[in-house]
């Protein structure tokens, strides 16, 4: 899969919600977004779910998130990719 990246850590709400919006309406077939954040975005997650999409979320410091998210329909593929990255 391929891995396309956003960093929203320094954007003040609502912006963070708004770039990953926008980010997998371009997203292509078989990609990842792998979004660096400073928290878990709850809100974003409920969307998630309702649209369609998966996600995996890692924290990797107190104020330091990786969220990797990609459509439903490509579950075998990021389950692996999950695996293998996460």
């Amino acid at each position: 899969m391929d891995i396309i990246e956003v960093n929203v850590s320094a954007l003040a709400p609502p912006e963070p919600m708004q770039v990953i919006l926008s980010s997998l309406a371009a997203l292509p077939s078989d990609a990842v977004l792998k979004v660096f954040h400073r928290r878990e975005p709850f809100p974003l997650y409920e969307q998630l779910i309702a649209n369609g999409w998966l996600y995996h979320s890692k924290q990797l410091a107190e104020e330091s998130f990786v969220i990797y998210i990609a459509n439903e329909k490509d579950k075998l593929s990021f389950s692996d990719f999950i695996i293998l990255n996460a």
